[in-house]
């Protein structure tokens, strides 16, 4: 062999074994980082916790194509598995997405409190759940799902599963805290007055805004119960006046850092045991 091919087949080893590095650190990173994300989908609430190729889907916000493309962006083309996607509550736009969801990936699980909705929007849902052979399940305080690689969902409301119908679907939002090492955030779905059905609620770090900062909600009240160092508000162009003026003043007269997925995006906290809580 000349000199020349053993120096081009050095190189070739070279290149392929600095690849194989880069190809394991980054798998690596891929399974043991964590991530929540608050996904820009508009007026609605769309939140994807992943861990590799685990992932929960809480919400999916009112239209398919939106919740398509901002999941597309948050997992690599190759997983088309949805482990649990989680329905906080049956208002169109925080389920509309969930039948293109269902269609494009393989969904295997669906939870839910047992209030459903005679909307259109809802019926679609369950007929895209039947058609592709969805395990279905009702949640409520108690609750939890844990993550191999830590992290863990735990539910803190509805108290008990909730009937059929309600007149009021906000008042049945499920309420969920996710733990990882010392970060805690509240997910509180569109959930009016908290603190009359919350009123021992532990704090928490970051507190995603209920009902995309309606002023039914996130009281002073309910801010001094928790006392978050951060608000993300999930919230689009609307006739609804969200977020409130009044709760935005609630949010700065505690000092906290306010987060909009109108104004940055999607909003991603990245978790690892080697800081042991969540960044952005």
């Amino acid at each position: 062999m000349s000199r020349r091919k053993i120096y081009l087949s050095l190189a070739i080893l070279i290149l392929a074994t600095a690849i194989l590095a880069v190809f394991i650190f980054w798998w690596h990173t891929y399974q043991t980082i964590t991530t929540i994300t608050f996904l820009d989908v508009g007026e609605g609430d769309a939140i994807l916790i992943s861990q590799g190729s685990n992932q929960i889907l809480i919400d999916g916000g009112r239209r398919g194509r939106d919740l398509l493309a901002r999941v597309g962006r948050q997992m690599p083309f190759w997983d088309r598995t949805v482990e649990v996607v989680i329905a906080t509550h049956p208002d169109a736009n925080h389920i509309g997405g969930f039948a293109a969801l269902m269609s494009a990936y393989n969904v295997r699980t669906f939870l839910y409190t047992g209030a459903e909705s005679d909307t259109e929007t809802f019926q679609l849902l369950k007929k895209a759940i039947a058609e592709h052979d969805v395990k279905t399940l009702k949640i409520f305080r108690g609750g939890s799902i844990r993550f191999p690689r830590g992290g863990e969902l735990v539910i803190e409301y509805p108290l008990a599963p909730l009937p059929l119908t309600m007149e009021n679907t906000n008042a049945g939002s499920i309420v969920g805290r996710f733990t990882y090492g010392a970060t805690q955030i509240l997910l509180t779905g569109d959930l009016p007055s908290e603190e009359t059905v919350l009123p021992e609620i532990r704090p928490v770090n970051i507190l995603k805004v209920a009902h995309h900062g309606s002023k039914y909600s996130t009281s002073l009240d309910f801010l001094d119960l928790l006392k978050p160092q951060e608000a993300v508000i999930s919230v689009g162009k609307n006739s609804y006046g969200h977020p409130s003026p009044d709760v935005l003043e609630r949010l700065r007269e505690r000092g906290m850092t306010i987060r909009r997925t109108d104004t940055e995006g999607d909003i991603s906290y990245h978790c690892t045991w080697e800081l042991a809580r969540c960044v952005l």
